[in-house]
């Protein structure tokens, strides 16, 4: 490099960081069954090439201390958004818009969602993270109910309050493994 040239760096949070074989565990209620659930998810078959990276979440439920079945979707990252075909509460969605922007709203029929905030804190069992993206969502519009979740930065998705129509669910994240780096 000669004089005067700079580099820039990405200094920007990761919200929502993909790599292989990062586990995440949380608690989950509901009031779709009794008592409360773990939920493991496992990041696999990490594929990235510029600004796009997928991954594989390998999703296992563990009830009365009985392992369900596993559940894989989709997670993908752009330049645009982050999106997955699943998750704890098993919905289909974009998790939020990139450029982060407070105020930033974005439609996904029915449902209307702004990222409310980049620096709310928020505890739970896994610790207190400070700094967090905080999501709103209004179900229907508001006429189905409202929905909270929070993603720490270089942690990913930490706490989600669903509150619809027709059931209610609590996600917290409980423990997390970022897996070693390795060295070729």
């Amino acid at each position: 490099m000669g004089v005067g040239d700079t580099i820039k760096l990405n200094l920007d949070p990761d919200y929502f960081p993909l790599m292989e074989g990062y586990k995440l565990t949380y608690r989950h209620t509901s009031t779709e069954f009794e008592g409360t659930e773990t939920v493991e998810i496992v990041l696999t078959d990490l594929r990235a090439f510029r600004d796009d990276a997928q991954a594989t979440a390998v999703l296992t439920r563990t009830r009365d201390g009985k392992p369900g079945q596993q559940e894989n979707y989709a997670v993908r990252k752009t330049a645009r958004q982050v999106t997955a075909e699943g998750g704890v509460l098993k919905l289909r969605r974009m998790e939020f818009p990139l450029p982060l922007v407070p105020g930033k709203k974005w439609l996904e029929e029915p449902n209307v969602s702004e990222i409310a905030a980049l620096d709310a804190p928020i505890e739970v069992p896994a610790g207190m993270f400070r700094r967090c993206l905080r999501v709103n969502t209004l179900l229907a519009g508001g006429d189905g109910g409202s929905t909270i979740r929070y993603y720490a930065p270089g942690i990913g998705y930490v706490y989600e309050e669903y509150s619809g129509e027709d059931w209610g669910s609590r996600v917290e994240l409980v423990s997390f493994h970022v897996p070693p780096i390795r060295r070729a």
